[in-house]
C-alpha cells in the first residue's frame, strides 16, 4: 500500500523528529566523551586551607576532574616547573584537555565544562581561561583577560556586565588555564627559564605565533582569592625571581638579545644591521 497525501507528510515529518532527536543523542555523547576526566594541575605551596578549599570547588564541576597536586612545600621547583611536571603526567593519557589552577583559585561548579564548551566553539582555542572574580564583591571581575605583557602583567576588571560574551585576548592569566592537549603537543612545554611569572604570556603568545588562539569563556567564573603563591620564599626572593623572569621575556621578544647570545652570527647582528638586513629582504619581495 502506498500512502499519499497527509498520511504520508506526517510519517515523513515524524521520521525527520527521530532522526534529530538520534543525532541531538549522539552529539550529546559526543560531546560528554570529550569531557572525561580533565586533569587539574595544582602548584601548591603551604596553604592547606586554600588548597582544600580549591581542591573542594574541583570536586563540584559537573564534569570528572583529576587533581594533580604539585607539593612545592617539600620540593619547591615554583610555577612553570611545577606545571610542566604535571603536563608531562598526563601527555599521554586519553584526555583531550589539561587545567592548570592555582590553589586560591575556587571555581564553579560549572566552569570547567564551561571552559571546554568554549573551546568547542572555537576550533582553534587552545587555551582558555574563566572570568577571575573579586573574592566579596561578586559583580566585580578581578581578570577577564589580560593586555599588556611586559613588563608586567595588565588585566582587564571591571563589572560582570561588561564580560557578557566569549572573548579573544591577547594572553591569559595562569591562575587558571585550560590547555588543549592537542596544542600541548604540537607547541611543547611552558619555557622553564621563566620560572615564577610570564611563563603564562609567554606560552600564549608562542600558541598564537604557531596559529592557535586564547580565549576568555565568559560563563566560567571562579573566585581567586590572590595570596597563593606557589613558592612565596621572601619578598626580596620573590623578586627577584621576577625581575629575572621579566628580562629574560624581554630579551627572548623584544630586544632580540636572546638570538644574538645563542646564535652563530648573533655578535655580528646589532639592532641596526638587523633593520637593514629586514628593509633589504622587504625591498627584494616586493620585486618578486
Amino acid at each position: 500500500m502506498v500512502l499519499k497525501g497527509t498520511a504520508a507528510n506526517w510519517i515523513a515529518g515524524k521520521l525527520r523528529i527521530v532522526k534529530l532527536l538520534v543525532n541531538a543523542k549522539e552529539s550529546k555523547a559526543a560531546s560528554a566523551a570529550s569531557l572525561k576526566m580533565i586533569p587539574a594541575i595544582i602548584p601548591y605551596y603551604k596553604n592547606k586551607a586554600q588548597l582544600t578549599k580549591c581542591l573542594e570547588h574541583l570536586k563540584r564541576q559537573t564534569v570528572e576532574v583529576e587533581p594533580f597536586v604539585r607539593d612545592n612545600s617539600v620540593d619547591n621547583v615554583f610555577f612553570t616547573a611545577a606545571v610542566n611536571e604535571g603536563i608531562l603526567r598526563y601527555l599521554d593519557s586519553p584526555c583531550e584537555h589539561i587545567l592548570t589552577i592555582n590553589q586560591d583559585m575556587y571555581l564553579a561548579p560549572d566552569a570547567v565544562a564551561e571552559l571546554v564548551a568554549c573551546m568547542e566553539r572555537q576550533p582553534r582555542c587552545g587555551i582558555a581561561s574563566p572570568l577571575q572574580m573579586h573574592p566579596r564583591r561578586g559583580d566585580q571581575v578581578l581578570c577577564g583577560g589580560c593586555e599588556d605583557a611586559f613588563p608586567f602583567g595588565k588585566h582587564k576588571s571591571g563589572p560582570l556586565a561588561q564580560f557578557g560574551e566569549d572573548a579573544a585576548t591577547s594572553w591569559a592569566n595562569g591562575a587558571c588555564l585550560l590547555f588543549r592537549k592537542k596544542m600541548i603537543q604540537e607547541i611543547g612545554l611552558l619555557d622553564r627559564n621563566l620560572v615564577f611569572v610570564g611563563s603564562d604570556s609567554d606560552y600564549c603568545l608562542t600558541a598564537q605565533a604557531r596559529g592557535w588562539t586564547v580565549w576568555v569563556a565568559a560563563k566560567a567564573r571562579g573566585v581567586h582569592e590572590h595570596g597563593g603563591a606557589s613558592g612565596a620564599v621572601s619578598d626580596k626572593a620573590i623578586d627577584l625571581l621576577k625581575l629575572n623572569d621579566m628580562l629574560y621575556f624581554g630579551r627572548k621578544w623584544l630586544t632580540g638579545d636572546l638570538y644574538r647570545s645563542i646564535a652563530f652570527e648573533g655578535g655580528k647582528l646589532p639592532h641596526a644591521a638587523v633593520l637593514q638586513i629586514m628593509e633589504q629582504l622587504e625591498a627584494v619581495k616586493s620585486k618578486l
